[in-house]
């Protein structure tokens, strides 16, 4: 099986658990809060448990123009991932091309709770 696809099956725990923690609307509420405080930005959580190091805070506020490539940074950055390994983000299970702005996939890939759920894959590039 190809290791990516693989990966990014496996990293539903982490949006599971959190989903299971909090309510349906409290989850709701909390997007609807974050749309209103900063009308200008999204409510994404970030899926890291396929990766070695789980993100220490999974949930985001991304600005409307943001690209894919930019949270890419904002996650090896938050990570401290090592340079020589790839990172990848899957939405519903697609693989996002680094150029998309963040704030064209909100729309048709928002949940019913208001967050965009990103999963994150890693692999060693020079292993």
């Amino acid at each position: 099986m190809f290791s990516m696809f693989k990966s990014s099956k496996s990293a539903i725990s982490a949006t599971k658990e959190f989903k299971e923690r909090l309510s349906l609307e409290e989850r709701k509420q909390q997007s609807t809060n974050i749309l209103t405080k900063y009308p200008s930005s999204v409510p994404v959580f970030i899926d890291s448990s396929s990766m070695q190091k789980m993100i220490d805070k999974p949930r985001f506020v991304i600005p409307h123009g943001f690209t894919i490539g930019q949270l890419m940074i904002s996650i090896r950055s938050r990570m401290k991932m090592n340079s020589a390994t790839a990172l990848f983000v899957f939405i519903d299970n697609q693989l996002i091309p680094v150029t998309t702005v963040i704030s064209s996939l909100y729309e048709s890939h928002k949940d019913e709770d208001g967050y965009m759920y990103v999963c994150c894959s890693e692999e060693n590039t020079f292993g």
